[in-house]
Parts: structure tokens; sequence; C-alpha cells
């Protein structure tokens, strides 16, 4: 009977304990191209240069922890330069080092690698994580045949949230953005509980990055559609670097450069 209320009083301690929050995020977009929280009424509208000269990169981290892999985040901006790399519309793409951003202020930082890597536009690369974690001992209580044993246990939620935004240089004007998203729950002993929201960190920031990649496709897709149509009443103004035209992509034309070569051949 002692052992019975001495369990109870130990499950109800960890079960209404507090819960305690892991939150690992980059500093807010806002806040990185504004930090002094003046956000301009009227952004002037954007000239581009097609094709496009690209950074990327991760809006800075401001505090936080080194809970997600480093590998894992290189992984993604590999990821994203990839879809950029596909898309006759774009010049070059570049990953730019960490060291040269800080949350502390954007405006000069911005300008400096715009003239050091010589680049139009920037796709920085934001993220928020929330570990929300509550100890208990409901599902941890083990029989034996000489009694219980009582292991502390934990079940935690992992919400994860990654966006990509695509900055014009001169203006500061967001061009368009894509994001991808995950949740999911887990548990397990405390012993193993860090190791354990660990992996789903790990696991739910790869999920929300295989989700960023098809949106991001989507909208550089329907970007290049913005691009080529050149309507007058857009905001968003083209002008084509010599040479360059968006009539026809080189894919296009390599396809009707071999039908002119089969066709040739079977003429002779």
């Amino acid at each position: 009977m002692s052992l019975l209320i001495v369990t109870l009083i130990l499950s109800s301690c960890s079960i209404f304990g507090p819960e305690r929050v892991r939150h690992e995020k980059t500093t807010s977009l806002v806040n990185f191209l504004y930090p002094d929280g003046n956000i301009p009424k009227d952004i002037r509208s954007p000239t581009l240069r097609l094709p496009l000269r690209v950074g990327l990169a991760y809006v800075p981290t401001q505090g936080g922890g080194r809970a997600i892999d480093p590998r894992l985040k290189l992984e993604l901006l590999n990821a994203i330069k990839q879809e950029f790399s596909s898309r006759h519309y774009i010049q070059d793409i570049q990953i730019i080092p960490q060291m040269y951003l800080s949350h502390r202020g954007s405006g000069d930082q911005l300008q400096q690698i715009k003239q050091l890597y010589q680049l139009d536009v920037m796709a920085l690369v934001s993220y928020d994580q929330i570990v929300n974690r509550q100890d208990n001992l409901l599902s941890v209580t083990y029989l034996t045949i000489v009694g219980s044993y009582l292991f502390p246990g934990t079940q935690f939620d992992v919400s994860t949230l990654i966006d990509m935004a695509l900055i014009d240089l001169d203006t500061k004007r967001l061009l368009f953005r894509a994001a991808g998203t995950q949740g999911s729950s887990g548990g397990g002993a405390e012993a193993y509980a860090a190791n354990q929201y660990s992996k789903h960190q790990n696991r739910d920031f790869a999920a929300a990055m295989t989700m960023l990649s098809g949106n991001l496709n989507q909208a550089l897709y329907l970007f290049e559609e913005r691009l080529r149509a050149k309507d007058p009443n857009d905001d968003i103004k083209v002008e084509a670097r010599p040479g360059y035209s968006m009539a026809i992509d080189r894919w296009m034309l390599l396809l009707l450069l071999g039908l002119c070569w089969a066709r040739c051949r079977t003429s002779g």
C-alpha cells in the first residue's frame, strides 16, 4: 500500500511538473532586414536584370542551441542551390559563408555582399523549431516479481518551419517565398530523452526541407512565368543583359537544334 502511495505521489509530481521548452531559431527575416524596426511603407519597385546572379545564406542565428545537425543545414542549402541552378534565367548562385552575416544589422552587410559577389538578389533561409517537453511517469512504471521500478520518462512535441525568401538587394523587396513545415511527437525514458528528441529535430528538419524543395520548384516556375510575361502593370520590371533573351530557354534551343540536325540528315 505504501509503495502505491509513493508511486502516485511521484507520478503526480512528474505528470503535472513544469513543461520544458527547447527553442532553436534564426533571427526573424523582418528584424534582419530592418533591425531598427522601421519598415518602409512604400518600397520602390525593383528592376531585375536577367539572367540573375543569386546569393544564398541562412538568416543569422540569434541565441538558440545547436540541435540541428550542421551537415543537414548545409544539405538544405545545396538542395536550394540545385533548384535555382536548373532555371535558365539564373546565371549563377553562390552560397555565402555565415561569417559574412550578423543579426546586428543587415543594411551594410547586404550591400557589402552584393558588391563582393556581384549579386542581384539574395535567397535568405530562416527556420523556427520548437520542442515542447514534459516529464511523466505514465508509461515507464516497470513491474517485476519483487516490486515496481520507476523510470522517469518524457513526452515531447516538435514543430518545424523552414522559410526561404528571395530578396532584391537594391530595394529589399520580397520577390517570392517558399516554405516547408513538419510536426511530430515522441517519448522515451528520461535517460534517452535528449538523444530521442534531437533525432526528431533533425528528422523533422529534413522532412520540412523536402517540402520546401517541392514548393520552391513551383515558386520558381511561377516566378519565371511572371518574368516572361513582362506585364506593363507588374511592379517588377525586367531587363535583359546583352545576349540574353527570355523568349526561349536553352533546353528548347537544344531540342530545336537536334530536330534541325535530324531533318538535315534525312534530307541528305
